[in-house]
């Protein structure tokens, strides 16, 4: 299973490579013509491809297991947008008994400018109890916590990496430390390097 599965991975990355390389010989063609709408067209486009394999790669870096939870393979999403410029979205879901986890990459997002804002105010200018800086892996993290009306209790964590934002949802897990225990087991060091 395991081998099909990455026979299919190196299939996937070789036509998307294809298509990439295409791309830009379209968008040079594009460009010595003077046909520049056709040549921002296509690189565009490319740029979509080379993010989705970013995008890829970093989902092959992700533990399959976090916590007690597992991946639920039908969530997962990788995307490169290309609306006026390009971007990555990744995103991956846990699941788990009486509890899931969330975690999405996206790149040039608008809430980084605001996260790290926060994260540079000194630690008891912050007043909200709910709210506080960690580091994850070295990196500086925002984590939230609040509780429903039934009691149940989300965190949610905000990892500013240059314009990129990392963010890890989970509900049903109480104890803030087995939440940054999970996230330390995330290879983040990797993960930043290959999305920036």
């Amino acid at each position: 299973m395991i081998f099909v599965v990455l026979v299919m991975l190196i299939t996937s990355l070789r036509l998307q490579a294809q298509e990439v390389e295409a791309k830009l010989d379209e968008a040079a063609s594009s460009y010595r013509s003077g046909d520049l709408e056709n040549a921002r067209f296509a690189l565009q486009q490319a740029l979509q491809g080379i993010n989705q394999a970013i995008g890829t790669e970093i989902l092959g870096m992700l533990p399959n297991e976090i916590g007690d939870m597992t991946k639920v393979e039908t969530s997962e999403n990788v995307s490169g947008t290309s609306a006026g410029y390009a971007g990555l979205f990744v995103n991956r879901e846990y699941s788990g008994e009486n509890r899931n986890a969330s975690l999405q990459i996206i790149s040039d997002s608008p809430l980084v400018a605001g996260i790290n804002a926060l994260l540079s105010l000194p630690t008891f200018m912050v007043t909200n109890p709910n709210q506080k800086h960690v580091k994850i892996s070295g990196y500086k993290a925002l984590l939230n916590k609040s509780i429903d009306d039934t009691g149940i209790v989300s965190y949610q964590m905000q990892l500013p990496f240059g314009s990129s934002l990392l963010t890890f949802d989970c509900t049903g897990i109480s104890d803030e430390k087995e939440v940054t225990r999970m996230l330390d087991a995330l290879p983040m060091e990797k993960i930043v390097k290959t999305a920036q």
